[in-house]
């Protein structure tokens, strides 16, 4: 899904203005993506054909989506929301200072706080 911000930080789909990929659409597509980001963090992302160069994945926009998914299992100044993007923090400091393993079991706690019950 293609979608853009205006000038307020407002998300809007197919407007005119500077595109980005949206990948985190719902749990689904998050569940989704945390093991496209383990399987290709931090520099093994593939350069899809359709996409201009400025929005092709990396590992910084890849952890933008995983941010943005937290906004779809708990609510905004929860505890939950603090855990959840501490994870994040951890995992890509491990994945931009050469730590992959690491930075997998992180995004691994990452899931299993979301979806182990």
């Amino acid at each position: 899904m293609i979608e853009d911000e205006d000038s307020n930080g407002d998300s809007n789909l197919l407007r005119c203005g500077e595109m980005k990929m949206v990948w985190v659409r719902d749990i689904d597509s998050l569940y989704n993506f945390i093991g496209y980001v383990v399987l290709r963090a931090p520099n093994r992302f593939p350069i899809e054909d359709y996409l201009v160069p400025d929005v092709q994945m990396d590992l910084d926009r890849a952890f933008v989506e995983l941010r943005r998914g937290i906004a779809f299992v708990c609510p905004q100044d929860s505890g939950q929301e603090e855990t959840l993007s501490r994870l994040l923090d951890a995992s890509l400091i491990a994945y931009k200072t050469g730590n992959e393993v690491s930075g997998a079991h992180h995004l691994h706690a990452f899931q299993d706080c979301i979806f182990k019950k």
